[in-house]
């Protein structure tokens, strides 16, 4: 979660606040239907050995000239960077991106990931339900069609999401949106940003929609707080 919602760049002063003062300071996060949740920043800055398993498996499974999407601290494109292989880190955040330059990522890129384009992957990487960047099953589409245009026959994408109906029990009916589509404030210290939609897909309804625009969807691996890593191919 780093969204493109305020300039006050939340994400980024509370890395950069950890990285050179060890401010532990967390970012929190509001939704008006829920209690506020809050993300510790040393998390953001795990080592592999820290990593949940999830997110160990998608680096293992990466290869070649991988992308990686929403790189906040730089910690999965570290542990890439140190076994070899050629990453491009990008993420919106400036502030996040001069943190990754300092601990050793000199190829990173304050760039939006619908921005980029003319270039080619055999890995692209959202984790941290990477998917969330498309904010909603409306733009899911356009979502798609721009993870195609960084691939080549043979790239794979490797995303992760949680499916959130545990959040709802018995309250929905077939008359409300997808349950998976978020509206959510952060805030850090005194800077809070504008409201963002944030989008949280299950298996099922990725697989459907990954398919309907070309996509071949395997689940990789679940978890057990409702979250899955999924891979997808160019069918």
């Amino acid at each position: 979660m780093n969204p493109k919602s305020s300039s006050k760049d939340i994400f980024g002063l509370a890395l950069e606040s950890f990285y050179t003062r060890q401010d532990k300071t967390p970012i929190k996060v509001h939704n008006e239907d829920f209690y506020d949740d809050e993300i510790p920043v040393e998390y953001l800055f795990r080592s592999y050995q820290e990593m949940p398993k999830l997110e160990q498996i998608a680096l293992d499974l990466c290869e070649g000239k991988i992308l990686d999407v929403g790189c906040c601290a730089g910690s999965h494109s570290l542990e890439l960077k140190a076994r070899g292989l050629e990453v491009l880190p990008i993420d919106i955040s400036p502030i996040s991106i001069k943190v990754c330059y300092k601990r050793g990522l000199k190829k990173a890129k304050c760039l939006d990931f619908f921005e980029l384009n003319n270039e080619k992957f055999d890995t692209i990487l959202l984790l941290m339900n990477g998917i969330g960047i498309a904010k909603s099953i409306d733009n899911l589409n356009f979502f798609f069609e721009n993870l195609k245009s960084l691939m080549h026959p043979n790239s794979q994408v490797l995303l992760d999401s949680s499916d959130l109906i545990f959040l709802h029990e018995n309250e929905l009916t077939e008359t409300d949106n997808y349950y998976g589509q978020m509206t959510y404030k952060i805030s850090y210290k005194k800077s809070i940003s504008d409201s963002f939609q944030w989008l949280y897909l299950d298996f099922n309804l990725l697989n459907k929609k990954a398919s309907k625009r070309g996509f071949l969807c395997e689940l990789v691996f679940e978890d057990e707080h409702f979250g899955f890593l999924a891979k997808l191919k160019l069918n």
